[in-house]
């Protein structure tokens, strides 16, 4: 009985919010219970936001990131308290805040607190970076606010580090590992880093608002900042998440 309220409710925060379009769900005892809609999914073809539409969720891909992370954990291929460079060798490379700071461990990048300065909204700008650029931003450097371990800063760099980890310990790109370990094993067989691999009339755009107009965005390929931002899903699939 409370769901055409919290209908209602979606429907002001979508409005007063100014955004194209929105979808949510609620889930109730580990099931989709309800599913809600509102806007456009493409503003220049006016179509609408549907029960299927795929968004981009951004930042709650890290919770699959950690997951990835925990699970070889538990299969005793990683610990979460020794150096990350025993599994990221380029970390060894790095030039700590202080000569007396102890090394980023896996622990540190999962908690936002290895001493990286806070990155948005730069770090969803890089989602289409290489591996092999990955590599060259850690070898020249990342700036240090804080030694690790001691202070909550967040850090997209840092789960695009443990993307690597992922994929180094695995032997699997993160991609492959996800697809397989994750989402296979819960069904979600929309789900995906890649925005290419959408059907066109399923797909959210991205856009910004300038000029009292929205501007579509580029979609970017998944590269290997993918781990902390990049993924795509519908509202039912999330709902098994």
């Amino acid at each position: 009985t409370a769901f055409p309220e919290i209908d209602r409710l979606m429907r002001a925060f979508a409005e007063r919010s100014n955004v194209p379009g929105i979808a949510y769900g609620i889930v109730v005892d580990g099931s989709l219970a309800h599913l809600g809609v509102a806007g456009l999914r493409d503003v220049q073809a006016k179509s609408p936001v549907d029960s299927v539409t795929v968004f981009r969720i951004a930042s709650m891909t890290k919770s699959f990131t950690a997951l990835a992370i925990l699970q070889l954990r538990d299969d005793g291929k990683l610990s979460l308290d020794v150096p990350a460079e025993r599994y990221v060798p380029e970390l060894g490379r790095l030039r700590y805040a202080t000569s007396d700071a102890p090394k980023i461990t896996i622990r540190d990048l999962l908690s936002h607190s290895a001493g990286f300065p806070e990155d948005n909204p730069w770090g969803d700008q890089q989602l289409s970076r290489t591996d092999a650029e990955l590599s060259r931003m850690i070898e020249r450097g990342i700036p240090f606010s804080t030694s690790p371990g001691t202070a909550y800063e967040y850090s997209n760099f840092g789960f695009a580090i443990l993307g690597r980890v992922v994929a180094n310990v695995s032997g699997m790109s993160y991609a492959r590992y996800i697809r397989t370990r994750v989402l296979q094993p819960l069904g979600m067989s929309v789900t995906t880093l890649q925005a290419s691999d959408v059907p066109a009339n399923r797909l959210a755009h991205g856009y910004r608002r300038q000029d009292g107009q929205w501007l579509e965005e580029p979609q970017l390929p998944d590269g290997s900042f993918g781990p902390m931002g990049g993924m795509l899903t519908s509202i039912a699939d999330l709902s098994k998440w």
